[in-house]
């Protein structure tokens, strides 16, 4: 009746909905029938280090996103790079699976000899269209909107591969202009009052670029680029996010530009970068609502950043010299000597690269230049240098020996003040040479990387696959140092695409339904990589087609492996859970029993006590539910089914990471069909946990009140509770169809406890109706054997879904006296 409810109030929401008008404005395709089908949403926001998340969080700049974390519906993780630490390099290793895809992101193509820039449509498509060749694009049949990459989708918007704008051509013809202008005339005025203090933002930042003696031209055409990065963009995604979503698309990847752009200018700390982050959370909080509500897929969102951004100074500032003309001076002897150094680096006159992007993305001609390009003499006789940001390529024109290659480094280090030097050694090192020393790579890592860099042993792999890159420079120059602030080659506050703790530290946000392998570093935190994020996304958006080629990844660390290890203390904890998870029947009427194993997995529980758990039934496509969740978590049950009509089951399941034994289960009471009461029943394991032997049992109550005194009555009784000696420690669980104060549950507290009335200043919460909790019915019991530690209960969007009850969850304590007691009881 709920769901019925629930499902009539979509179906009215669809038909008023302003997004479903739009989308017919428009043409697009909204005939998707009702489904239950996966459905995947990964919001990029890019250069945003988990440093600066955690501090946007603690700032209340982003509340949405601080709700969604607070209340446990996402794993948080640190996020890995990979190297380059640029956005192109990343997503090709999310989007394909293949890391160090490109050197830079602006870096010489040897084979055509052109300057490859990756904003560039030319180059976007051509490393696009390179790597879907060789893997399988993640985002095929999906959408893909602000990226460098299409990856396979069947529409992409603003992306750098791509460049078209037909919807901007679709929705200037005037009638239809009016009619949108109508459904979003607030959004439109909040998107005017938005633009308008960024405008008076950006020329506080123009008069201080003529302060600093910059280009007054080149200050004045960044203010409509960085308007449309940072507030026009940012609101069109959120419309072509919420119209994919309309349409059912299978994945959709969407990236958010402003940040970085701001962190670019200001730093990646500033209070102007992190000022853009509200209005981010503002558009995930719609998309998230909307994905959630809708009738077409079941919608997971991904939050993640690509990598971070560093807090820079600026090599030209502190020498007074350009990376060109230090090289210049570092290649005048030698066998070098006399070659012309040629930069392909115009950056004084270009801007930031996500204006400059910007620009291309939005069709901006005025203000926007060409990367630079090498003659075909300069190719062949000349020193060639590009470095946009803190990672840069030296390509020289004759190959030089291991002996000159280290003394043009050891140059430009000890005379030109360059923090890392870097190029390939001889039998198969990478050397490294920066104010502390010449080392060698990997086995001098601590020394380049500094010993405390969180991805160290990984890090310094991917730097020796990068200098092994086609395209990657005889030398490479690097601004990164362990010593003091690093340095950018170009006029940035805040920089990223070298080896720095922070630009390769990004986040993930993960829900608990996208099963990730995880990867570990020296200090034993759990983080993932592009390639990790690209195989759960790929196993959960395309479950019916495995990838065909293998990636490098991290060992799978199954659920029950994540809590392997246990000190003495910990032992003798036990976190317990119970839930009814209604035939795993969504309020919202889809059949979804990966949104139950999503809310287990965030409860992290030892042992789970479920009721109303179907198997071969037909309401339930013939799910094996009990056996489906335990595999899921790689755990071990036990079922029984209370009601069985011709093979369709119906009943109660206990899961547990620790062995049990099935001791009894069996009726209640019968079938009632006077009183149109179905059969109810009760399942008593023991688990073996290393602190020794828990009875658990899970039962669930009938409707009405005769009915469940007597089935209280006859579990308290001699058959089940009364057999149990006094020094066996006992858990109960279930739903139980009463309240708190009912004689049910006094009957139960003259043996057990209440855990979520044991524990102080924790007030016990309803547990039914999930969307709007108005009474409590689920418990769970336990002898004095326990302490309770902790009572808490899911209340994540995923978990108001997934059934028509929430779950409740408890961390227990057996008390070492009581469980000497009791295992002495057992001897004798």
């Amino acid at each position: 009746m709920i769901s019925s409810i629930v499902k009539w109030k979509r179906r009215l929401r669809r038909k008023i909905s302003r997004t479903r008008w739009v989308a017919r404005l428009l043409n697009r395709d909204l005939s998707a029938p009702h489904g239950d089908d996966p459905g995947l949403i990964i919001l990029q926001i890019d250069g945003l280090a988990r440093t600066q998340l955690e501090q946007a969080l603690q700032d209340g700049r982003m509340p949405f996103l601080k709700k969604l974390v607070d209340r446990g519906h996402f794993e948080e993780r640190s996020f890995y790079s990979g190297l380059p630490s640029t956005t192109p390099a990343v997503q090709a290793e999310v989007m394909f699976g293949a890391r160090c895809a490109v050197p830079a992101f602006q870096f010489l193509h040897r084979e055509s000899g052109k300057t490859a820039l990756m904003y560039d449509q030319e180059w976007a498509k051509r490393i696009g269209q390179q790597l879907a060749a060789e893997h399988q694009p993640l985002l095929e049949g999906g959408r893909s909107y602000s990226n460098i990459y299409a990856a396979g989708a069947v529409e992409s918007r603003f992306c750098a591969e791509t460049m078209d704008a037909d919807n901007l051509r679709e929705m200037t013809r005037p009638w239809k202009l009016a009619i949108v202008a109508c459904l979003y005339f607030f959004t439109i005025l909040r998107v005017l009052g938005l633009a308008i203090l960024e405008f008076f933002i950006a020329v506080g930042d123009m008069i201080r670029g003529l302060v600093g003696r910059q280009p007054w031209r080149a200050e004045l055409h960044c203010i409509p680029s960085r308007i449309g990065v940072s507030i026009v963009m940012r609101e069109w995604l959120r419309v072509m996010l919420k119209l994919s979503i309309e349409e059912g698309a299978p994945i959709i990847y969407a990236n958010f530009l402003g940040y970085d752009e701001q962190a670019h200018r200001r730093g990646p700390g500033s209070d102007f970068a992190h000022w853009g982050l509200k209005g981010i959370d503002g558009v995930i909080r719609d998309v998230f609502k909307t994905a959630h509500k809708s009738d077409v897929r079941d919608y997971e969102v991904i939050i993640f950043s690509d990598h971070g951004q560093q807090q820079t100074a600026i090599y030209e500032n502190e020498t007074g010299v350009t990376i060109q003309r230090a090289a210049e001076r570092a290649f005048d002897a030698g066998p070098l000597a006399g070659r012309k150094v040629r930069g392909l680096d115009d950056y004084g006159t270009r801007g930031p690269e996500t204006d400059q992007r910007g620009r291309r993305l939005l069709r901006m001609k005025r203000g926007r230049t060409e990367a630079p390009q090498a003659t075909a003499d300069e190719l062949a006789n000349d020193v060639i240098v590009t470095a946009l940001g803190p990672l840069g390529h030296i390509y020289l024109p004759v190959e030089l020996s291991v002996e000159e290659k280290r003394d043009y480094a050891r140059r430009l280090v000890d005379a030109e003040h360059v923090p890392l030097m870097l190029f390939r050694g001889a039998h198969g090192h990478l050397e490294a040479h920066n104010p502390l020393g010449s080392w060698k790579l990997p086995e001098d890592a601590a020394q380049v990387f500094g010993p405390d860099h969180p991805f160290l042993a990984e890090a310094v792999g991917d730097l020796m696959r990068l200098a092994e890159h086609p395209d990657a420079g005889d030398l490479m120059v690097s601004g990164w140092s362990n010593e003091r602030l690093p340095s950018t080659f170009v006029h940035e506050n805040g920089a990223h695409g070298s080896i720095g703790s922070e630009e390769t530290r990004g986040f993930a946000l993960v829900p608990h339904a996208i099963h990730l392998h995880h990867r570990r570093d020296a200090k034993g935190e759990r983080y993932i990589r592009g390639v990790d994020l690209y195989r759960g996304a790929w196993g959960f958006a395309h479950p019916e087609r495995p990838l065909t080629k293998q990636h490098d990844h991290a060992a799978a660390l199954e659920p029950s492996a994540m809590q392997a290890e246990q000190s003495p203390e910990s032992a003798h904890h036990l976190k317990v859970m119970t839930y009814n998870i209604h035939s795993c029947i969504g309020i919202d009427g889809k059949i979804r029993p990966e949104r139950i194993i999503s809310v287990i997995r965030s409860c992290r529980a030892d042992v789970i006590a479920l009721q109303e758990v179907d198997a071969n039934r037909q309401r339930s496509r013939g799910h094996e539910q009990a056996r489906m969740i335990a595999e899921a978590l790689a755990m071990s049950h036990h079922y029984y089914a209370v009601s069985d009509w011709n093979g369709e089951q119906y009943g109660l399941a206990i899961i547990s990471r620790y062995p049990l034994e099935h001791i009894q289960s069996g009726h209640l009471t019968p079938v009632d069909h006077a009183h149109r009461s179905e059969a109810r029943g009760a399942l008593w394991v023991k688990l073996a946990t290393p602190a020794g032997v828990v009875n658990v049992i899970n039962t669930h109550f009938g409707l009405r009140r005769e009915e469940r005194q007597r089935q209280a009555a006859i579990l308290l009784g001699d058959d089940w509770l009364g057999q149990i000696p006094a020094g066996e420690p006992i858990i109960l669980c279930g739903d139980l169809n009463d309240g708190p104060k009912s004689l049910v549950c006094k009957s139960f507290g003259r043996r057990l406890v209440d855990v979520a009335c044991r524990l102080p200043n924790h007030r016990p919460r309803a547990t039914f109706i999930s969307t709007m909790p108005l009474r409590r019915l689920d418990y769970i019991f336990a002898s004095e054997h326990f302490t309770v530690n902790a009572v808490r209960q899911p209340r994540t969007p995923t978990a108001k879904l997934a059934s028509d009850h929430l779950p409740v969850c408890a961390e227990l304590q057996l008390r070492l006296p009581d469980l000497a007691a009791a295992q002495e009881t057992r001897r004798e």
